[in-house]
């Protein structure tokens, strides 16, 4: 019995390093307000540990990420999707894809994350970008080749005050699948 009670302890504290404490889903994107933070829990202090994020204080940086689309899927290397937004509410921005166990994908496209510098915006300042494991014919793009189970990190940095106090003010992108399988069609 004492040894059941072992394993679902470390499980259970596992799952929550992983998963985090007190985080905030929006629109897909979960993130938390003391990462990076001297208000930080232990449980939030073990996950910044556990996926190596090295995170900076809010002011300096806010942190969010996904392992789902749109439609509630999870992310996978095989599939493409079309990551869009509009103006984000910091001085500048990246989305990273990173595999399951946290690390960036062992590939060698040298396309690991897009930024605010490569994306082109519209007459409306919207955007958009792929992250797909083939590099598509035009556009930002961010590999996933290697990833297996794809987890995609929205990094915000000198973000406003507005979007420090209230992550629910910001206007996350949207990550749409475009479709999956080799016989997928750019």
């Amino acid at each position: 019995m004492a040894a059941l009670g072992l394993v679902a302890g470390t499980g259970s504290a596992l799952w929550t390093m992983k998963q985090g404490l007190g985080r905030e889903v929006h629109a897909g994107w979960s993130g938390s307000k003391v990462t990076g933070s001297v208000d930080a829990d232990p449980w939030t202090r073990a996950q910044v540990a556990l996926t190596g994020l090295l995170a900076l204080n809010r002011q300096q940086a806010i942190y969010f990420s996904r392992r789902t689309d749109d439609a509630g899927q999870p992310l996978r290397e095989d599939c493409r999707y079309r990551v869009e937004g509009a103006t984000l509410p910091a001085r500048w921005w990246s989305v990273t894809v990173y595999a399951a166990d946290d690390y960036l994908p062992l590939n060698d496209d040298d396309a690991l994350s897009f930024d605010a510098t490569e994306v082109r915006r519209d007459a409306k300042g919207r955007w958009a970008a792929t992250v797909a494991a083939q590099r598509p014919a035009s556009g930002a793009w961010a590999s996933s080749r290697n990833a297996g189970a794809v987890d995609l990190t929205l990094r915000l940095y000198n973000p406003t005050p507005a979007a420090q106090a209230d992550f629910a003010a910001i206007a996350f992108p949207r990550v749409v699948r475009i479709g999956c399988g080799k016989g997928d069609a750019a």
